[in-house]
């Protein structure tokens, strides 16, 4: 797409170039300009280059001026993003050391879960071994 409007773009500006070279051909008299303190006689092809120079180099001005403010705004629109990024991987990497740690405390307190709830069945076990020699010094 970006080949096909540079394509475009110079063909037009050929054909306007040729355009603007015989509408000056076409007009070899010479003429007087006045610049309010002096006067100048030259040709009209003349006159019309300049002219065209002077409003090439005012165009290409302004065209140099708004590329330079737009890619200050894009580098700065990068730093930005850079450092949203940059915050954003300092978050993950903070939330995944609490994962982490939580996920240690979570194995040591099943550990412990674990552990109680064999002592329980330990003692559960030892008061039912209690009962049962209870009721065997009983019998006899």
């Amino acid at each position: 797409m970006c080949i096909l409007k540079k394509q475009v773009t110079t063909i037009i500006s050929i054909i306007l170039i040729i355009l603007i070279a015989v509408f000056a051909m076409l007009n070899l008299e010479k003429v007087d300009v006045s610049f309010g303190f002096t006067s100048v006689e030259m040709p009209l092809v003349l006159l019309i280059l300049v002219c065209l120079l002077i409003g090439a180099l005012i165009i290409f001005l302004f065209s140099s001026t708004q590329n330079i403010r737009q890619n200050r705004e894009y580098k700065e629109l990068q730093n930005q993003s850079d450092e949203r990024q940059q915050e954003l991987t300092d978050q993950i990497n903070h939330l995944q050391d609490s994962l982490k740690a939580l996920e240690t405390r979570l194995k040591n307190s099943s550990g412990k879960q674990e552990i109680g709830a064999k002592d329980q069945q330990i003692s559960d076990l030892e008061s039912e071994i209690e009962k049962l020699t209870d009721k065997l010094s009983s019998q006899k």
